[in-house]
């Protein structure tokens, strides 16, 4: 007898089929994995940027993260259309994009470190800005990508199926 209940339970909760919010349950997981990977990059990036210390352990780091973070954001452009369109006009070949990606370039240049440390302390300071600010806006405007459709699209199917129990 419970056994019913539980089968009569799952159908109604299937109402909605899973391909209708799936894909956007999916692209949002994907881009908060990519902002926590773009938030410790960030991180390590500033401290490379302001001590001029760069360890060979430390690019393999900030390399992995750059990595791990753009395959995450193209990885929620293909399972979902409207993150896609939104990734599209908001993040990539955006002036955005191309200034992190100059900046990350610069930090995995091989000459990196002789030029970090022939640059004044202000001229390193505000090259540190520049990353952290850039990243930052980077990291802010996934946010509010997921924030304003991803999230929302998903809790409206849950609302639905709420509403409809």
């Amino acid at each position: 007898m419970r056994y019913n209940i539980f089968f009569v339970i799952q159908e109604e909760s299937t109402g909605i089929t899973v391909k209708s919010y799936w894909p956007s349950v999916v692209a949002s997981g994907a881009m908060l994995l990519a902002t926590d990977a773009l938030s410790i990059e960030r991180t390590l990036g500033t401290y490379m940027l302001s001590a001029c210390k760069i360890t060979k352990s430390r690019l393999a780091e900030f390399a992995y993260l750059q990595g791990s973070s753009e395959l995450l954001l193209h990885f929620a452009k293909t399972y979902d259309v409207k993150a896609a369109q939104l990734l599209d006009r908001r993040i990539f070949n955006t002036w955005l994009q191309l200034n992190i990606s100059e900046l990350r370039a610069m930090i995995l240049d091989t000459g990196f470190v002789e030029m970090c440390n022939n640059l004044t302390d202000d001229q390193r300071t505000e090259l540190t800005l520049k990353w952290a600010d850039g990243i930052q806006l980077y990291i802010i405007t996934i946010d509010q990508l997921r924030g304003s459709y991803v999230i929302p699209s998903i809790l409206q199917v849950s609302l639905f199926i709420s509403c409809n129990r």
